[in-house]
Order: structure tokens, then C-alpha cells, then sequence
């Protein structure tokens, strides 16, 4: 492991347990077992590691995006496999939750937090783009506004992630949460000028929510 992958490490373990406020750049040079000049090589500061740690989801994201744009999938079936790829990278988190709320209790949070919602939508509208475009080129959907419909999709896929988090937190009535789904399905495979459930969603948002339950158990998101 390089030693820019130990400091990030140590930090990641500092700020989940102890909170990002109350570790010092000392603390991670410590246990990352380094010097103060290694640190500086790598990092200006504690922020820009927690930046790093934070934008490495995107680049998460961004690289599921591109294998699943490079599968032999058929079109229809990329667009929804995106859907249960980010799925799963939600269930692989459960066990970090504790960790993951302390990284970003501190003041002032929401700014980097809005980054990071800024760069998934951006991230999540460029693969939908390419994807209609691919679709619209090959004569599978038929839509004149591929960039539009992708930047409308982008923010869908956002919703859902929000939506599917209140059901699971009680704020949110299941019936509410399909309803929209089942509205979406409709719009999306209209939108292409595809037939009626070629994209299924509903069926996507019922295995998501019963794998999340049972991943979570007592847990709380």
C-alpha cells in the first residue's frame, strides 16, 4: 500500500470514530506512520483528504457506469442495470453507516455534501446520455431530446436513492414511493418509444427495499 493510501486510510478510521472535527493532522500522520513532510507531499490538509475520501464515491460511480455501458447487455437492459449496480454499492455501505455519518458531522457540512450530490447527478446524466444516444443511434429508442431526457433521468435516480431512504426510515408510505415508481416506469418507456414495461422499475424498488431490510436489520438510515 502507497503511503498516500495509509494516510487516507488513517484518516477515514480517525474521522469514523473520533469525528472529523476532533482529529488532527498529527493523529493521522501517527497512525498512518508517516512524516510530517510525507503528509505534505501528498495532502495540504485534513479537508482535502475527506474531499478525496468523498469523491472516491463518485469515481465509484463513475467506473460502474462505464462497465456497465461496455457490457454486452442490450440497451434496455443498461438502463436498468445501472439502477441495481447502484443498489448494490447502497447495500455494501450498510455496515459502514456509523462510520460514514461521523465523516461529515461537522459545521458546515452541506457544502461538501451538495458537491458531492453536484458531481453523482452530473456523473449519473453523462452515462444516461451516452446510453439514450447509444439507443437512439441503434434504432432501439426513439426520442428527440436524449440530452434533456438524460438530465431529466439523472434527477430521478436521485429521487429514488432519497425516496427509498425515507420508506426505510418510516417518513415515507410505501404506496407513495410505488406510486412514483410506477409513474416513472411509464414516462421512461414512453419517453423512448419503448413498449409498456420493457423498463421495469416497480420490480427493481421491491428487491431493493427487501434486501436493504434485511441488510440493515435494527439499523437506522
Amino acid at each position: 500500500m502507497s503511503l498516500r493510501d495509509k494516510i487516507i486510510d488513517a484518516a477515514y478510521e480517525l474521522f469514523a470514530t473520533k469525528g472529523y472535527e476532533k482529529t488532527s493532522v498529527a493523529e493521522i500522520i501517527k497512525l498512518a506512520g508517516a512524516s510530517k513532510g510525507g503528509f505534505y507531499h501528498h495532502f495540504t490538509s485534513k479537508e482535502e483528504i475527506l474531499e478525496t475520501i468523498t469523491f472516491g464515491y463518485i469515481d465509484q460511480v463513475r467506473i460502474m457506469y462505464d462497465e456497465v455501458l461496455k457490457s454486452p447487455l442490450s440497451i434496455e437492459d443498461k438502463f436498468i442495470e445501472s439502477f441495481y449496480q447502484l443498489n448494490n454499492m447502497k447495500l455494501e455501505q450498510v455496515k459502514d453507516w456509523d462510520k460514514i455519518k461521523n465523516l461529515y458531522t461537522f459545521k458546515d457540512n452541506h457544502i461538501l455534501l451538495r458537491k458531492m450530490g453536484e458531481a453523482f447527478e452530473k456523473e449519473t446524466m453523462v452515462y444516461y446520455q451516452q446510453l439514450i444516444q447509444k439507443g437512439v443511434d441503434e434504432g432501439r429508442f426513439f426520442t428527440d431530446y436524449p440530452q434533456e431526457l438524460a438530465a431529466l433521468w439523472g434527477r430521478e435516480v436521485i429521487k429514488f436513492q432519497q425516496m427509498s431512504r425515507w420508506v426505510l426510515m418510516d417518513r415515507l408510505d410505501k404506496e407513495t414511493f410505488f406510486r412514483t415508481l410506477r409513474f416513472n416506469e411509464q414516462l421512461i418507456n414512453s419517453q423512448l418509444g419503448l413498449k409498456d414495461k420493457t423498463i421495469e422499475l416497480e420490480k427493481m424498488g421491491i428487491k431493493y427495499l427487501e434486501a436493504m431490510k434485511e441488510e440493515i436489520g435494527d439499523k437506522r438510515m
